[in-house]
């Protein structure tokens, strides 16, 4: 069952103005409603009261990290050494309404000393008790805390309605720190600023051989580039060589055809020189049998030309066996009738 928050009728009357909304409360809002023992009601000081807000201070208790026991510092100062963790209670104890939840903020100062608060950053609205502040010195040097060292920056701000309260820490309410709170400081680890400067200086170490790595990577990257444009020109001139071997491709394609055509012409002559062969090989036959023919004709000729040779020697022999007579004796002789020469066939 769903239980009723339990408003604080007192509350409204204490803003100095009214609205519906939510507000940041001013140093005015504050300080009555402190008088009127809400929002601080313990350790208050004028002197911390900002124009929006109230700087909270270190209280009288303190735990040193790997301790594990509270420090009291009514006695003597906190003393945080490089690389260590504290706790400290706060000065001032809290009553926030049920209609006002308030923001911390750390100190410029902190930043400056090399100091980290650790804590939340809300303080629910009904939260009633001392705050708990963690903190780490991230320094080389030891940072020392006397009580009432100003911690950090709170501002209050008021709700349109009122919420259910959170439960108080019992401890906290009585401004110790809670058992559990010990127990984890003591078992914080320590590590002491000789580990840190060398955890740093390895840190360096390897930022310095992350940016040579990242030079090496550059020298290697613009061969890469180089070898990247190389293999575009060669993708290039291959896809040329490509287009040149189809050309070529092509052109053999051609050529074969033509070899072809070349090769039945060649059959062709072949036949052609072959008939041509057998046609001289006959006409070389016939010249063969024409010259056997003119040998026998002339053989004949040559024995007509003797044989009238012949003749004519004897006629003459017989012409000159014969005395001489007169022109007028003489008796006229015919020259003898020469032989017919054979006509060539």
């Amino acid at each position: 069952m769903k239980t009723m928050t339990k408003s604080d009728p007192d509350t409204a009357n204490l803003f100095s103005e009214h609205g519906t909304g939510t507000t940041i409360l001013l140093s005015d809002d504050i300080f009555t409603m402190v008088q009127n023992q809400r929002l601080i009601v313990d350790g208050f000081e004028k002197g911390c009261l900002q124009s929006t807000s109230y700087d909270f201070r270190i209280g009288k208790k303190a735990v040193v990290g790997g301790q594990g026991c509270e420090v009291d510092l009514e006695s003597k100062p906190l003393v945080i050494d490089p690389g260590s963790y504290a706790g400290v209670i706060s000065y001032e104890k809290v009553k926030l309404p049920n209609n006002v939840f308030a923001q911390i903020g750390s100190k410029r100062k902190f930043s400056y000393d090399g100091l980290i608060l650790l804590t939340g950053s809300v303080i629910d609205p009904g939260y009633e008790g001392y705050l708990l502040f963690g903190l780490y010195n991230a320094s080389t040097k030891k940072v020392v805390l006397p009580k009432g060292t100003k911690i950090c920056n709170v501002i209050f701000t008021r709700l349109p309605r009122d919420v259910s309260p959170v439960s108080p820490d019992p401890y906290l309410l009585m401004g110790n720190c809670p058992p559990d709170f010990l127990t984890r400081m003591a078992n914080v680890e320590v590590l002491p600023w000789n580990k840190i400067s060398e955890e740093v200086r390895r840190i360096q170490e390897l930022a310095q051989a992350i940016l040579d790595l990242k030079v090496q990577y550059n020298d290697v990257l613009e061969p890469i580039k180089d070898l990247t444009k190389n293999v575009n020109k060669v993708n290039s001139d291959v896809a040329l060589l490509t287009e040149q071997i189809r050309a070529v491709g092509t052109q053999v394609s051609k050529l074969d055809q033509f070899s072809e055509k070349n090769a039945q012409l060649v059959n062709e002559i072949a036949v052609n020189v072959k008939t041509l062969s057998t046609k001289v090989g006959d006409q070389d036959k016939e010249l063969r049998d024409v010259s056997t023919k003119l040998g026998s004709y002339g053989l004949l000729v040559k024995i007509a030309w003797a044989i009238g040779l012949v003749m004519a020697g004897i006629l003459i022999k017989q012409y000159l066996d014969k005395p001489a007579v007169s022109p007028k004796e003489a008796p006229k002789v015919s020259a003898p009738a020469s032989a017919p020469v054979p006509s060539k066939p």
